[in-house]
């Protein structure tokens, strides 16, 4: 059995190899006065990095509040997560609940990124054991907030975003640094089942889930209990609702040509001068976070686009 697990432990990467930054984050597009005028982004890349001290200390007490209680004490690994999970699965036969750390969970989305397609529980547990020495070895090289300021700028928040930043601006049309409690428990909720508590199309899930938030938050005395209630009767769906009016808006504005031949030279570019396949310069242009510079005078291209769009002007 020790030979086992010594081979798991050989065959996991190294610690010095492994990097638990994103994978993946959106490109901008500016104005000739530095105007930002498009997103790009591909459907797993719509990222926008944030440093942990623009992210509300009350969306991080959140996430850890329900995600992992014992994040800022244990070492990675949390023996007593562990210990309550095979007890309930020994009782109960359900194996369904789960014992992972923050660390472990971006392990497994930023290094284990092909969990997926395990399909033998040998897998799994192999996988498994080699994300909990790994999450070891990751806790004694970076420290607690470096692990938490990448865990929140990963996480899939449902609707198409990924990161609490990404996630703010999709339900609540505003930066994450501006959200109010009730509003960092409704995004804390979400990564467990980024479909089943989406507050757009699953309101009352995600309020339930809301609850949950802050009823962990108040027994490890992050919140008060006036905070608590506040935070509660916050009604915080009509404000996502109306947030979507605003964002269809936004998002109904079609690329003007500028802007496709603008995408078409930096992947010809990256081609040409870098050296890139086209597959490579494609994925660079909708996942690499690059801000792009542009000459476009936007007052003009208006105009250029009305007269253009104008049935008149053809007799």
């Amino acid at each position: 059995i020790f030979g086992s697990f010594r081979g798991v432990i050989a065959g996991a990467p190294d610690v010095n190899d492994v990097d638990i930054s994103p994978l993946g984050y959106a490109t901008f597009l500016y104005d000739d006065q530095g105007t930002q005028i498009r997103q790009l982004s591909a459907p797993t890349s719509n990222r926008l990095p944030v440093s942990l001290d623009q992210i509300p200390v009350s969306l991080q007490h959140a996430v850890v509040a329900i995600e992992d209680e014992r994040f800022y004490e244990h070492n990675g690994i949390d023996v007593r997560g562990i210990a309550r999970a095979a007890m309930k699965a020994i009782t109960t036969g359900n194996f369904s609940e789960g014992a992972s750390t923050i660390t472990q969970q971006l392990l497994k989305n930023n290094v284990f990124t092909d969990w997926t397609n395990e399909s033998t529980q040998l897998e799994r547990f192999t996988r498994k054991f080699q994300e909990q020495y790994l999450a070891v070895q990751i806790e004694k090289k970076y420290d607690k907030n470096v692990i938490l300021e990448n865990y929140l700028n990963t996480i899939n928040l449902g609707a198409g975003s990924y990161g609490v930043q990404a996630a703010s601006k999709k339900y609540f049309n505003k930066d994450v640094w501006d959200l109010n409690l009730s509003e960092c428990a409704t995004l804390a909720g979400i990564t467990q089942n980024p479909t089943k508590f989406n507050p757009i199309t699953n309101p009352k899930a995600n309020s339930k889930r809301r609850k949950e938030v802050l009823d962990h938050m108040l027994d490890q005395n992050y919140i008060s209990q006036d905070e608590y209630n506040a935070a509660l009767n916050d009604d915080v769906y009509s404000r996502i609702q109306a947030a979507q009016l605003e964002n269809t808006e936004e998002e109904s504005t079609v690329y003007t040509y500028f802007e496709d031949e603008v995408t078409n030279q930096v992947i010809s570019d990256l081609m040409n001068i870098k050296g890139y396949t086209k597959t490579q310069a494609t994925n660079l242009l909708y996942s690499g976070g690059l801000k792009i510079m542009t000459t476009l005078d936007s007052n003009m291209q208006q105009i250029l686009d009305e007269e253009y769009a104008t049935p008149d002007n053809y007799p």
